[in-house]
């Protein structure tokens, strides 16, 4: 991605005004929304219709997964064909087997999950040593290395490599769980305590930060990871058993 390089960035979600923070000083964005049609967008970005972001060089789609086959199905004949397309989305599997199939076969499809949000960019005080994880699908060696090198010295990333299978599991647990976690911590409205513990502060921080997130994001975690259900299914049957155990 060079400083002159054209983003078309679909949806005007949180993380797009993130990527519109951290992306703008090296590219012309534009962003395509439901709400706005024209006007600023935030760091020198603008709003614009949908058939000239789909003809950017590189677009980012930033909705969530589970709008994916709906979008591109309806959408396919304003792409690009040349376009560099990168999904962001925080599962892999599922919306990159939709790139794939919808796109035209010349587009090049790179998937990306950036692994933070307005609130850990706000605790670590900016992006510097946040992770990123890449999976290439569908793109030549030289685009991938252009993109990764854009990712880990330009942005100053922790730059993460995996197949998206491999990324759905391992986020079956580190998001699926977690988020599943924090929305009954959330459901419970656990409370704030004088007498809390370590342990229990986290367990605070993590409702707080998760349950901010979208009801959209929750269910694609949970939905559109192919592997979310039985860790989903593992962690019910482990609670039965301690339960059990407890003679609860």
């Amino acid at each position: 991605m060079s400083s002159k390089s054209k983003v078309g960035i679909i949806g005007y979600g949180d993380f797009t005004k993130v990527m519109l923070e951290y992306l703008s000083p090296y590219a012309e964005i534009i962003v395509s929304s439901r709400k706005y049609q024209s006007g600023g967008a935030g760091h020198g970005a603008v709003f614009a219709s949908l058939d000239k972001v789909l003809a950017c060089p590189i677009i980012i789609p930033s909705i969530p997964s589970q709008f994916f086959e709906e979008f591109f199905s309806s959408n396919t004949e304003l792409i690009n064909p040349n376009a560099l397309v990168i999904d962001v989305c925080s599962v892999k599997v599922k919306p990159l087997e939709i790139l794939e199939r919808l796109l035209p076969k010349t587009c090049n499809i790179i998937g990306t999950h950036p692994m933070f949000g307005p609130a850990s960019i706000k605790k670590n005080g900016g992006i510097v040593g946040l992770k990123c994880v890449v999976s290439p699908v569908r793109a030549p060696n030289e685009v991938v290395q252009k993109v990764e090198a854009f990712i880990s010295s330009t942005l100053n990333l922790k730059l993460l490599r995996r197949s998206p299978q491999d990324h759905d599991k391992e986020m079956a647990y580190v998001l699926s769980l977690s988020h599943y976690i924090a929305r009954v911590m959330d459901i419970m409205d656990i409370p704030e305590s004088e007498l809390s513990t370590l342990a229990y502060d986290e367990l605070l921080a993590m409702k707080k930060i998760q349950a901010k997130d979208s009801w959209d994001l929750f269910e694609s975690i949970m939905h559109d990871n192919p592997y979310s259900m039985y860790i989903h299914d593992m962690f019910k049957q482990d609670q039965n058993r301690l339960d059990t155990k407890l003679e609860i």
